[in-house]
């Protein structure tokens, strides 16, 4: 059997193992076939210090593609450079444009390095995987190994290669022998098998191949069907190269663990800016003991107790089924996970209690109207109610504003500034920006039909591949577009911005509950741009103000009301002073109380913090 190897090459976090080339080093494992994983991330990082390296991959915009661009002259060395240096000199400091310059002159002899460390020379099959900012990375070094290995068999894949833009990657590179299209778990063992004993590769669900000088897909792209069949992902090569490199000490490494594909949600209501699930929207988990046994076996093999879900979004079944386990047994570790926001405060505790202590929900606006634009499925309210919960138990919580959304309008925005000026003590998002066009979306695919027009790619592509507008054009993945109806979002956002702003300012302002002894209670307001306040309520009005910690409609507030007082109460003025005085939130007819119940806060024994998943703050 042929010797196999696959790269992980920058740009990527340094903490977190490759688990797609990971799970498929289990499947060849599986299939009787040798393969080793390399990081070229890690190498890479080793030789330009893990500062440097972050200042690429954490701290720069990822619409400027610097670690696509740094890799790039390496590809095409005739390429004019001066227009994207002008751009990073609009956009970074001295001290940024003095590391980007060293970085590039590093490029090089890293690639060199790799034939050595990684032992090229010695392996029949070398496969890259790619996602966002890899690209060029894995093309520049497949090239060399083609220049001087014209034997050896190179294999693209990843989420660069989904539909179009695997198949433009094959026909511009023609030193990439296959490009991998979709899952791979049973596509890319076949090839390997193929390759090996010399049979057609004509059948391989997914393959991007070349006949007569043409790129051309063998078969559609096959998925996963049964995730309990899923082999556990082989992260063995991460944790050897971590011990044989300096930086490694420097690494908090954390594991990543696949318990779903697909999003529920959206196979009933495609949020209109997600491209995340390309063509594969069908929703499938594993079952929730095999999650858990996978969660112990990985914590043993390899010493780590934080996970992170690579979900698209949470199984709405493990409300049911996982966490309860999770919480009963007490594996001792910890998750984070990316799920749906329209959460319940029992919701809350269970995802706490069984470990949790990070979510990224899919918040992305506090305004009923915007979100229904979004088709998200949730409210304004709804989303508030999850900012506090998530404070009131503990919750790390990660998540962006997004706007600009056709049919939007200003009346949206002046709302929305006036609940931030409520939940101004809450957690901030990480990120606001108006949105971007990624492939695969509804709004991508539908443009014109939700109002957006002059479709093209981010500009910045034109710097990295030299090629035809519609070549670059099936790459890309994030794209530019204008208003059908002409509009300028920064016309009307600009107020909601600025209070934005103080609200990710905010340190110390908060808005809280205090149970006095007497059994009566107090809130404490000391939110910023106002007057310290203390409002004490009589015992009847803590009855109805903790009855609306979660969402209640008026008409069952007055229910509630009447019944614990014997008789029909007037509610008006009390509620109207709630609403003025930002101490609940009103929508329509439903409010929610915003105090914080900062005695909800305990923490199981197990629970370790975990670092808060980077996904949220990559919008931008």
């Amino acid at each position: 059997m042929l010797r196999t190897l696959l790269l992980n090459m920058p740009f990527v976090s340094l903490e977190r193992p490759a688990i797609g080339i990971s799970i498929l080093k289990a499947r060849l494992a599986e299939e009787g076939i040798p393969c080793s994983v390399k990081y070229g991330n890690l190498l890479f990082a080793e030789r330009v210090g893990r500062e440097a390296y972050a200042l690429i991959n954490d701290r720069l915009a990822n619409w400027m593609f610097t670690g696509e661009w740094l890799f790039a002259e390496h590809v095409f060395p005739n390429i004019d450079r001066s227009t994207y240096i002008a751009c990073l000199q609009e956009h970074l400091s001295e001290a940024e444009l003095e590391t980007v310059f060293s970085l590039r002159n590093e490029v090089r002899d890293f690639l060199e390095a790799c034939f050595v460390e990684f032992d090229l020379a010695s392996y029949d099959i070398i496969g890259f995987t790619s996602t966002f900012e890899q690209n060029m990375p894995s093309i520049a070094l497949a090239r060399l190994i083609k220049d001087r290995y014209p034997m050896k068999t190179t294999v693209l894949g990843g989420g660069n290669c989904e539909g179009v833009m695997g198949i433009e990657l094959h026909r511009q590179f023609p030193w990439i022998d296959y490009v991998c299209s979709g899952e791979s778990e049973n596509s890319f063992p076949a090839l390997v098998k193929a390759i090996s004993a010399g049979t057609t590769i004509m059948n391989v669900p997914g393959l991007v191949y070349r006949q007569e000088n043409e790129s051309r897909l063998a078969a559609p792209p096959d998925r996963v069907h049964d995730m309990d069949r899923q082999p556990d992902p082989d992260y063995d090569d991460y944790f050897a190269a971590l011990k044989s490199l300096a930086i490694g000490q420097q690494v908090g490494a954390t594991l990543l663990i696949e318990s779903a594909r697909g999003c529920w949600w959206g196979a009933k209501s495609h949020c209109t800016f997600c491209g995340l699930n390309g063509s594969t929207l069908t929703f499938r988990a594993k079952s929730a003991s095999r999650v858990y046994a996978e969660l112990r076996r990985q914590k043993e093999r390899y010493g780590i107790r934080h996970f992170i879900g690579v979900d698209n979004i949470m199984s709405y079944d493990y409300f049911r089924d996982l966490l309860p386990m999770l919480k009963e047994n007490n594996p001792g570790v910890t998750l984070f996970y990316e799920i749906k926001s329209n959460l319940k405060p029992e919701q809350v505790e269970l995802l706490r209690d069984a470990g949790v202590t990070g979510i990224q929900p899919g918040v992305e606006s506090l305004n009923s109207h915007v979100l229904k634009l979004m088709r998200k499925g949730v409210t304004g309210i709804q989303n508030v109610q999850l900012l506090r919960l998530c404070r009131e138990y503990g919750l790390q919580l990660a998540w962006n504003l997004l706007y600009g959304f056709p049919g939007e309008t200003p009346e949206d925005y002046l709302e929305t500034g006036r609940v931030i000026e409520a939940v101004c003590h809450l957690k901030a998002p990480g990120a606001v920006a108006k949105i971007r066009l990624d492939r695969f979306s509804p709004n991508y695919d539908n443009a014109e039909n939700f109002g957006l027009v002059s479709v093209r790619p981010f500009s910045i592509y034109e710097h990295i591949y030299p090629f035809s507008k519609q070549s670059v054009a099936n790459i890309a993945y994030f794209f530019a577009y204008d208003y059908l109806d002409g509009r300028n979002p920064s016309d009307y956002v600009q107020p909601m911005l600025e209070k934005m702003r103080l609200w990710q300012e905010n340190k110390t302002g908060d808005l809280v509950k205090r149970y006095e002894n007497d059994g009566g209670l107090t809130l404490l307001d000391s939110r910023p741009g106002r007057r310290p306040m203390h409002y004490p309520l009589t015992s009847l009005q803590k009855e109805v103000y903790d009855y609306c910690d979660q969402i209640r409609s008026r008409s069952s507030i007055e229910s509630f009301a009447a019944q614990k007082a014997g008789r029909e109460v007037q509610l008006d003025e009390f509620l109207e002073q709630l609403e003025g005085f930002q101490l609940m939130l009103r929508e329509g007819n439903q409010y929610l109380s915003l105090a914080v119940d900062t005695s909800r806060a305990r923490r199981p024994k197990q629970a370790v913090e975990t670092p808060i998943c980077e996904a949220a703050e990559c919008y931008l």
